[in-house]
């Protein structure tokens, strides 16, 4: 089938709009945390056939080496909040501009039904044309589910992605949805993917069942503790409703290192990147009907050190945030020792240091298993 892919696309020039097709079980590759090193093409996994990378950060002559040999590239960007580095920060009305993200001072919700606003992010889309994006991964949809400080509701969100189809679809680009699972049956006619964080930890991977069964790709994301290949005998990747998905188990940095559930293990080289370091975070939602069992059928021991950001900055994807304390469980404070900022500080077995230098606090970001320095 790739060759098939590959021969059509050299004989074409590319692919049409109609050729762009995402389907059930596509492996992927996704990397916000820096740009895909072309310089060392072809890049691990040179089986994947769908890469996610950031629209700001990758230029149209990246975008086109990946595309070369047959491979969908989807362009990461955020549509939900206003990010105070961005070029067009200042277009952003302050009436159309909410509350804080509570852990990233540097990013506000947005109202998404804004005229002006959608004027910003239509020429955000048209970015992603220019570059021959194949499809748009817009985040932060799901400013209703937060305290977001501009009344927003699910019905919002609904009306901005169909509207962002509509966009999407001036330049041949396909859209996909980022968790907002409540959301998911509403657009399933109008989206072509879903990208979801952290369903199997959550236990509602199953609420993507529907979509699955219309031959859609759930490009799926995990973030365990200690990232290593054990992990893939665990829920991460068998729990209830990933059957079917794309499931990839990622640092919470989105770098190139990447475990996949079928045990193969990559680190697709990676350079540069922009934005402020910034870990993706569990959603805030209400607890689900039963409740779920930490993911890890045994949890590993903690590394020795947490791995501190890159050296050049880069900007992971986000979510909902949470600012949940380490569980009373936690050990105590062994030798009065003080993390720096971007240490662990607590979670399931940890046994280090639960305090952090000032000004920083130990935050949950994937609590109970994992509280982090921010």
């Amino acid at each position: 089938m790739r060759c098939q892919l590959l021969w059509t696309t050299l004989l074409t020039g590319g692919l049409s709009s109609a050729q762009i097709l995402f389907q059930r079980g596509q492996k992927w590759q996704i990397i916000l945390g820096g740009t895909p090193d072309m310089s060392k093409a072809p890049l691990a996994p040179i089986d994947a056939t769908v890469w996610d990378i950031d629209l700001f950060d990758n230029d149209a002559a990246t975008i086109k080496a990946l595309k070369k040999t047959g491979d969908l590239v989807i362009c990461y960007f955020s549509a939900g909040t206003v990010e105070d580095w961005r070029d067009d920060v200042k277009d952003f009305p302050k009436a159309d501009v909410g509350k804080v993200l509570p852990e990233w001072p540097n990013e506000k919700w947005i109202r998404t039904g804004s005229s002006k606003v959608r004027e910003i992010m239509a020429k955000r889309i048209k970015i992603a044309g220019d570059k021959d994006c194949d499809a748009i991964d817009p985040d932060n949809i799901d400013g209703y589910q937060n305290d977001n400080g501009l009344n927003l509701n699910s019905n919002d969100a609904i009306d901005y992605m169909k509207w962002m189809r509509i966009e999407a679809a001036k330049y041949n680009m396909k859209i996909g949805l980022k968790n907002a699972l409540d959301i998911i049956d509403a657009l399933t006619p109008f989206i072509d993917f879903a990208v979801n964080e952290q369903c199997a930890q959550h236990v509602e991977c199953d609420r993507y069942n529907a979509f699955l069964a219309s031959n859609k790709p759930v490009f799926h994301i995990e973030y365990p503790t200690t990232l290593n290949v054990g992990q893939v005998n665990t829920s991460y990747c068998n729990g209830p409703g990933t059957s079917g998905m794309s499931s990839i188990l990622k640092n919470l940095l989105l770098d190139g290192a990447t475990i996949y559930c079928d045990g193969s293990v990559v680190d697709t080289p990676t350079k540069g990147g922009s934005g402020p370091p910034r870990p993706t975070t569990k959603p805030t939602k209400p607890p689900p009907t039963s409740t779920p069992k930490p993911p890890p059928t045994t949890t590993p021991k903690p590394p020795t050190t947490t791995p501190r950001p890159p050296t050049t900055t880069s900007r992971p994807t986000t979510t909902r945030t949470t600012t949940q304390r380490p569980p009373t469980s936690t050990p105590g404070n062994p030798g009065g020792c003080k993390q720096k900022h971007w240490d662990q500080c607590g979670g399931n077995d940890w046994k280090g240091c639960t305090v952090c230098e000032s000004p920083y606090t130990c935050k949950g970001v994937s609590a109970p298993w994992y509280y982090q320095c921010l």
